[in-house]
């Protein structure tokens, strides 16, 4: 089953012995998945990004509900418009996001949202991985490209750049792989194989999703 990139990156937020999301502090998860899909829609070629704006390059469909609906939205937006802005507008406009991505898991069997009772008065949703195939391919993935020298993929790269701005690197590795591959993380950052357009993105990112940040 193919997914985007923002629902392996929820896949990799959940942690598998609670099934709570991973605590991040000072981040604001739904930009972090708008970034996610922006990535994923730069690395399908359906958009590029320069200093200036977000421009789309084709109107072809995706085939991703999530995908095609971000392009809808920048095929009516006025092109040009800063990358900020457009972020901005698509956060209002795509409200709830890791919610409607958590429903769109559960449909396609591969997560369950279930309700529980914190000290028996406090509801709270818990995220039970039940097909743990595509968890575990994109994990694999991630910590393949990180700890061996294959040769890695743009979208992983993308990936492991969006895991180090919401600050979860440290939830897949141990803080002993994270020194021992430090110069590898600094290698595969300064790799030409992202696109110039998702490199802006994750730049758009790291201000993005920490300066929207709401407690």
């Amino acid at each position: 089953m193919i997914l985007n990139c923002a629902e392996e990156l929820i896949l990799l937020s959940i942690d598998d012995q609670t099934n709570y999301f991973y605590r991040i502090t000072n981040i604001n998860f739904n930009v972090a998945l708008i970034g996610a899909l922006l990535m994923d829609l730069a690395l399908r070629k359906r958009i590029d990004v320069d200093l200036e704006g977000i421009y789309v390059l084709s109107t072809e469909p995706t085939g991703d509900k999530f995908l095609d609906a971000i392009l809808e939205n920048l095929i009516e937006t006025e092109a040009g418009n800063q990358p900020a802005v457009l972020v901005g507008q698509l956060y209002n406009s795509m409200g709830h996001l890791k919610d409607k991505l958590l429903q769109d898991l559960e449909e396609k069997g591969i997560i369950k949202v279930s309700q529980c009772k914190v000290l028996w008065l406090f509801k709270k949703r818990r995220y039970p991985v039940i097909d743990q195939k595509e968890e575990e391919e994109v994990l694999s993935r991630i910590r393949k490209t990180v700890l061996t020298d294959v040769d890695p993929e743009p979208r992983d790269l993308a990936l492991i750049a969006l895991l180090n701005i919401c600050n979860l690197m440290d939830k897949i590795f141990t803080q002993e792989e994270l020194e021992q591959c430090s110069e590898r993380l600094e290698q595969l950052k300064k790799l030409d194989l992202i696109s110039p357009a998702v490199k802006r993105i994750i730049g758009e990112m790291q201000v993005l999703i920490t300066t929207t940040y709401t407690t």
